[in-house]
């Protein structure tokens, strides 16, 4: 518990002084954030390319694409694509141009690298039987 003159200090202490701290705050939730969305980018980096090597040994017409900041996995007219975004630490992942799901690491702290590639993982294999479903192989 503060004593008394920890919180006189608090308490005088002007407006941009509180913003600047708070500012200082939510940097630093950021990096934090990011750090854990770029482990989450690693995690679904591996996954797509492991999907992509697979549907490649099975003679499939499959593309991986890697960007800074961006992945892409296709197959025939179906596609993953994961994007993250620096600026909020939000990563994206849209199933065949559909609606987005998106991983707030800023926000969602219980987050993990893992639920990333669980989730990357799963959309793959959707894919792939999506795929073979439209040109049995």
């Amino acid at each position: 518990m503060a004593n008394w003159r920890e919180e006189l200090v608090e308490t005088v202490k002007s407006k941009e002084e509180r913003e600047a701290e708070e500012a200082a705050r939510q940097r630093k939730r950021l990096e934090a954030a990011l750090e854990v969305a770029d482990a989450a980018m690693t995690q679904a980096r591996e996954a797509l390319g492991f999907a992509h090597e697979q549907l490649e040994s099975k003679k499939q017409p499959s593309a991986f694409a890697d960007e800074a900041g961006a992945l892409r996995l296709s197959l025939n007219e179906l596609s993953i694509a994961v994007d993250l975004s620096r600026d909020d630490a939000v990563l994206k992942v849209t199933y065949n141009e559909g609606r987005p799901r998106d991983f707030d690491f800023a926000k969602d702290r219980h987050l993990a690298p893992k639920d990333v590639e669980e989730y990357v993982g799963r959309r793959a294999v959707e894919l792939a039987r999506a795929a073979q479903k439209n040109s049995p192989w």
